[in-house]
C-alpha cells in the first residue's frame, strides 16, 4: 500500500495506488521513460506519484474528528463534515444520495474537484492544476501524498504550479497554498484561475456571490426539508459555503453556466473568450467559486496565493475563520498543529526487514490508517457495531485508552438477550440508519476478539471488572456481558450448528442468505 484512499464505509481501506506499481516506470503524460512511477521520500513520511494518468483515482485523505477529504491526483474532491450528521459544503452538479466516503469511485468531468487553470496572456493557451479539467500533458507532474498534507506540482508552458492542502485540527476547513513560478529567463504575463465549484447546493434555494467585506464569494443555500418539524431542526445547518481569498483578485465568477459557457470545463468559456471573469452572482442558478489574478512574473519569480475554503452557519463565523487562518501566519499555524495532532497517530510498532517497502508500509502508512478509523469512527453517528470494534481494536496500538472507551460504550448498549445492536449509537439523537436497519447476527463474535487484543497489548485485566450500566439501568461485568454475548451466539444457530447469517453479510457474497429465517456459516 503506498497512496491511501479512505473507506468510511463497510470494510477497510483500500490502496489507490499498490506497492507493486512502485516498480514500474513512468511512461505516461512526463514522457521519459526512467522515472519511479510511485515512489516513497528519504524518510518514508511521503509517497509520490509522478504520472497523473497512470492511476487515475490515486488520492490521499486527510481528517479531524469534525471532517474528512479525499482528493485524487487529477484534483477531483470528496468532502464531508459533522453537523452532527454527516453533511456537505461542495455538491456535485446534480442531486446526491446520501452515502458514506467511497474509495476509488468513479469520477467525471463535473465532480466537485479543487481546480486552478492558468492562462498564457499573451499566447492564449492555458493548462491547469493539478491535471483536470483541461488535461492538458504537463512537463512534469507530482502527486504527493503526506501524513498531514497533500501536495501537487505541475510543470507547464515554461511555469511551475504548486498546489498545497492543509486541513485544521478541530475546525471544519480547507487551506490551500497556491505557488506560481516563471521558470523561464523572460517576464509572463499570465492569469491564474482557481476554481472551486460549489456544486448543486439545494433545489429548494441556492445563490452564491462576491463578497468585498469577505474578499471572497459566498454560497447561500436552504437544505431541503417537506415537515414543518425540519424547517425548525435545519435552521440550525451551516447553509453556506465560503471561498476567502488572502489577496484580492482581479476578478470573479460566482455563476456556473457564465464561468463554462459553450466552452466545457477543459476551456471554460469565461477564461477562453475573455479577457476578464464577468462578475456575475448566481441568484438560484447553480453556484460556483472562480476568481482571477493577473500576474507579472520576472524571470524565475513567484508569487503565492491563499485561499480558505469551508461551511459556515453565518457571515459571523466565515470572519471569525478568516481571521484564525487566512494569513501566512495563520496557515503556518495551522499545518504545525495539525501534524503534530497526527503524530499522535505514530504508533507503537517500528520494524527492519530485507523489504524496505513493508517498512515503509508498516511504520508510516498503517498506523496512520488505524488512527483515522479509530480516531473518527468513520464519520457517522452511528457506525455499525463490528465496524466500531474493529476499528477501535485497532487503536490498541495507537491510544489504548480510546480502545478501552469504544468497548465500554459498545457493551452499554447490549441488548437484555445477550445480543449486540446493529450501529452504536455516538451522538444525542443519533438513529440507527441505512445498514444499521437490516439484522445481523455476526456483531458478537468481534467482542472477545477485540477483547483478546487489547488485554494481550495492554494486560489492563482490570477491565474485566468494570461494570457497565445498560439503557434499562441493569448493571453488569465486562466479563458478565462478553459471556452473554457468546451464550448468544450458541443460542442462535441452526440444526447443524451453524451461526444464522439472517440478512446480514458476514461474508459479502453471501448477504441476505438467511432472509427466511435458516442459512448459516
Amino acid at each position: 500500500m503506498t497512496i491511501n484512499s479512505a473507506n468510511a464505509g463497510n470494510g477497510v481501506s483500500r490502496p489507490a495506488a499498490s506497492n507493486g506499481a512502485s516498480n514500474g516506470t513512468n511512461g505516461g503524460v512526463n514522457g521519459g521513460g526512467s522515472t519511479p512511477l510511485c515512489r516513497p521520500t528519504a524518510d518514508g513520511s511521503r509517497y509520490e506519484l509522478t504520472s497523473a494518468t497512470a492511476l487515475p483515482k490515486a488520492g490521499a485523505f486527510l481528517w479531524n474528528q469534525q471532517m474528512m477529504i479525499q482528493v485524487t491526483c487529477r484534483g477531483y474532491a470528496t468532502a464531508q463534515f459533522m453537523q452532527p450528521e454527516p453533511a456537505k459544503y461542495m455538491h456535485a452538479p446534480n442531486l446526491e444520495a446520501r452515502t458514506f466516503m467511497q474509495p476509488e469511485q468513479n469520477y467525471y468531468a463535473h465532480h466537485p474537484g479543487r481546480f486552478v487553470y492558468v492562462k498564457d496572456e499573451e499566447t492564449s493557451e492555458i493548462f491547469s492544476a493539478p491535471f483536470e479539467p483541461v488535461r492538458a500533458k504537463p512537463d512534469k507532474f507530482i502527486f504527493s501524498a503526506g501524513k498531514s498534507d497533500v501536495r501537487w506540482t505541475v510543470e507547464n508552458l515554461g511555469l511551475r504550479v504548486e498546489l498545497r492542502l492543509v486541513i485544521p485540527t478541530h475546525d471544519v476547513a480547507e487551506l490551500w497554498t497556491v505557488d506560481v513560478t516563471n521558470l523561464t529567463e523572460r517576464p509572463r504575463r499570465i492569469s491564474v484561475y482557481p476554481y472551486f465549484p460549489f456544486g448543486y447546493m439545494s433545489w429548494m434555494n441556492q445563490s452564491a456571490e462576491w463578497r468585498s467585506d469577505l474578499c471572497g464569494v459566498v454560497a447561500s443555500s436552504i437544505t431541503p426539508y417537506q415537515k414543518a418539524e425540519d424547517y425548525f431542526k435545519n435552521k440550525l445547518l451551516k447553509d453556506r459555503s465560503y471561498f476567502l481569498c488572502e489577496t484580492p483578485p482581479t476578478a470573479w465568477e460566482a455563476m456556473q453556466g457564465a464561468f463554462e459557457g459553450e466552452g466545457g470545463l477543459h476551456a471554460p468559456s469565461a477564461i477562453v473568450d475573455n479577457e476578464e471573469l464577468g462578475r456575475s452572482d448566481a441568484r438560484y442558478e447553480t453556484p460556483t467559486a472562480a476568481v482571477q489574478y493577473r500576474l507579472s512574473l520576472t524571470p524565475s519569480s513567484s508569487h503565492t496565493l491563499r485561499f480558505l475554503l469551508g461551511p459556515a452557519l453565518d457571515d459571523e463565523e466565515i470572519k471569525t475563520m478568516k481571521t484564525r487562518y487566512l494569513s501566512k501566519g495563520g496557515f503556518a499555524r495551522c499545518a504545525a498543529d495539525y501534524a503534530e495532532y497526527i503524530a499522535k497517530g505514530t504508533g507503537c510498532l517500528q520494524i527492519s526487514t530485507p523489504d524496505a517497502a513493508l517498512d515503509n508500509f508498516v511504520n508510516h502508512w498503517l498506523p496512520r490508517q488505524c488512527y483515522y478509523h479509530g480516531d473518527v469512527n468513520r464519520l457517522t453517528t452511528d457506525p455499525q457495531t463490528r465496524n466500531y470494534l474493529q476499528d477501535n481494536m485497532g487503536m490498541t496500538y495507537i491510544a489504548s485508552g480510546v480502545s478501552r472507551r469504544a468497548f465500554l460504550i459498545a457493551l452499554a448498549q447490549q441488548e437484555a438477550s445477550g445480543a449486540m445492536p446493529d450501529g452504536i449509537l455516538l451522538a444525542e439523537g443519533a438513529e440507527l440508519k441505512y445498514i444499521n436497519q437490516i439484522p445481523h447476527t455476526d456483531h458478537c463474535v468481534w467482542l472477545p476478539v477485540v477483547l483478546e487484543a487489547y488485554l494481550s497489548e495492554t494486560a489492563d485485566y482490570a477491565l474485566l471488572a468494570e461494570k457497565v450500566t445498560d439503557h434499562t439501568g441493569h448493571e453488569a461485568s465486562v466479563f458478565q456481558r462478553i459471556g452473554r454475548a457468546v451464550d448468544w451466539l450458541l443460542s442462535a444457530r441452526d440444526e447443524r450448528g451453524l451461526s444464522y447469517i439472517a440478512q446480514g453479510d458476514w461474508c459479502d457474497p453471501m448477504n441476505m442468505v438467511g432472509y427466511k429465517g435458516k442459512g448459516g456459516g
